[in-house]
């Protein structure tokens, strides 16, 4: 994993492959660009942040592949140091935003690898890029020059002792500085703020002006109009209506056709930076082309496009340069910026549930709930079988008989049936008492509801349904105040032997 043959530094006469890009000369916009007058416009700044935090936060598991399955590991000091503590001083969200700000600004991301007596890793420092110079050994091997505050040589580190995350390059040994190579866009963007800032600044341009139809006889004259002006309308006296004399007029002075273009070019180069970093421009603000019907596509799309290659690069780079053991692997967990809201989730996680490839515990897990017993194993439908099994690996099964209701079930399921069809009437005898309705007119629907309920023919239902009414009728004359209860149970045995 070390190349100890080259621990003594760079030989003499070596050539150095790599050059640093000047990156404080002036632009065609006549704007001095470098990685820290870049960040010092809000774009810039704003979308390396929403990429460095993005990648920060977003979970990042160890695990060791098994053959086909894949075992997550908790007991290794790599896990420790990407999800406990990296360093002494850092957290990992600390550190990893610190990185990724350092690839997506410069283009490389630098830390040095700590390891025991074993080769484990125990801590990874992060180095600034700025006192990091790569160079090319004979046999094609890259190394690190590594160089301390005052810029004084401080040792050489070869594959295994750094973690270098690398940005676009065009030799697969160095990123490109974005910054530097794409100096012109970003002087644009520079120079309409540094040209706005100075006309604020100097305020050349009044809010109006006044015309007088006179000339005046000196500068005195002028000013006292002014300082008159200012005593009365200014300061506490703002927005009270003015009152001219001597003929005197007030103009407004309006945006200029120069100053629209000022705004549309800086509206330009801050959509034409996101682009630069791959950053819909809503992540930083921009919300003109965003709607409540595209937001969510954008953000997958900010997923997808910008975080998922960043990650990628994370994995790989973590197995190549700090991961001994091939059997082991790390990997973002990505789902968490692809939440959808409560509803939504519910419902995935419902239909992998019932699908059969989530258990119930692994979506208790993912909206970060206690596992609970027995929820463990996954449910399969019942009209599913196993993918790909054959008649020969099931054991062969009679066929199905059709299934035939026992005398017990049959006899419950009817009296269930009576029951209901008792209870309506009690219900239409109420509602007919009630709305002083007579029974035969409440009752006009209701021969062919028994006759479906109780599977009877129509003819049978018609005469059960007229001795009904009379017998509702004559126990209204009777006992006006009968018991619901009272006609169910009657009336439930009544249609019982009508059944029979």
């Amino acid at each position: 994993m070390f190349l100890n043959n080259l621990r003594a530094g760079p030989p003499a006469g070596d050539d150095f492959w790599y050059t640093r890009l000047e990156t404080g000369a002036p632009t065609l916009s006549g704007a001095h660009v470098s990685t820290d007058t870049a960040m010092r416009l809000s774009t810039v700044f704003k979308c390396i942040k929403v990429i460095a935090e993005t990648i920060g936060m977003v979970p990042l598991h160890l695990y060791r592949s098994e053959g086909d399955r894949r075992r997550r590991v908790t007991d290794h000091p790599l896990h420790r140091l990407l999800a406990t503590r990296p360093n002494a001083w850092q957290t990992p969200m600390q550190f990893r935003t610190m990185m990724e700000a350092h690839r997506s600004l410069r283009g490389n991301g630098y830390a040095r690898i700590y390891s025991d007596a074993s080769g484990e890793p125990t801590d990874i420092i992060p180095i600034h890029p700025d006192r990091v110079t790569p160079e090319l050994t004979a046999d094609g091997t890259p190394r690190y020059r590594i160089t301390n505050a005052q810029g004084l040589w401080e040792a050489t580190l070869l594959p295994g002792e750094i973690l270098h995350l690398c940005g676009l390059s065009l030799d697969g040994y160095v990123g490109l500085n974005p910054i530097a190579f794409q100096r012109e866009a970003v002087g644009s963007a520079i120079a309409a703020r540094d040209y706005g800032s100075r006309f604020w600044n100097n305020d050349a341009r009044p809010p109006f002006w006044v015309k007088f139809p006179g000339q005046l006889k000196d500068a005195e004259a002028r000013s006292n109009i002014r300082t008159e002006w200012q005593e009365m309308y200014g300061g506490s006296n703002r927005g009270k209506p003015a009152i001219l004399d001597r003929g005197m007029e007030i103009h407004e002075l309006g945006l200029s056709n120069e100053d629209s273009q000022w705004i549309d070019a800086r509206k330009y180069s801050d959509v034409d930076i996101c682009g630069l970093f791959r950053i819909p421009p809503h992540k930083i603000g921009i919300l003109d082309r965003a709607t409540w019907g595209n937001i969510e596509h954008q953000n997958i799309e900010f997923v997808t496009d910008c975080i998922l290659p960043l990650t990628v690069s994370w994995e790989q780079t973590i197995a190549r340069d700090a991961i001994v053991d091939e059997a082991l692997f790390v990997e973002h967990v990505l789902e968490i910026l692809l939440r959808g809201d409560t509803t939504t989730r519910f419902n995935a996680y419902g239909k992998a549930i019932q699908d059969g490839w989530m258990t119930r515990n692994e979506a208790r897990r993912l909206e970060n709930r206690e596992p609970l017993p027995g929820l463990d194993e996954p449910l399969q439908p019942l009209n599913m079988t196993t993918a790909g099994a054959s008649a020969l690996a099931q054991p062969a099964r009679p066929p199905a008989r059709p299934t035939v209701p026992s005398p017990g079930r049959a006899a419950t399921l009817l009296a269930a049936n009576a029951a209901r069809v008792a209870r309506k009437e009690a219900g239409l005898i109420a509602a007919a008492v009630k709305a002083a309705r007579p029974l035969a007119e409440a009752f006009a629907d209701h021969a062919g509801f028994v006759a479906t309920v109780m599977a009877v023919s129509a003819e049978a239902a018609a005469a059960y349904t007229a001795a009904t009414i009379a017998r509702a009728e004559s126990l209204l004359a009777a006992d006006p105040a009968f018991t619901t209860q009272q006609w169910v149970d009657t009336q439930t045995a009544a249609l019982l032997q009508l059944e029979s």
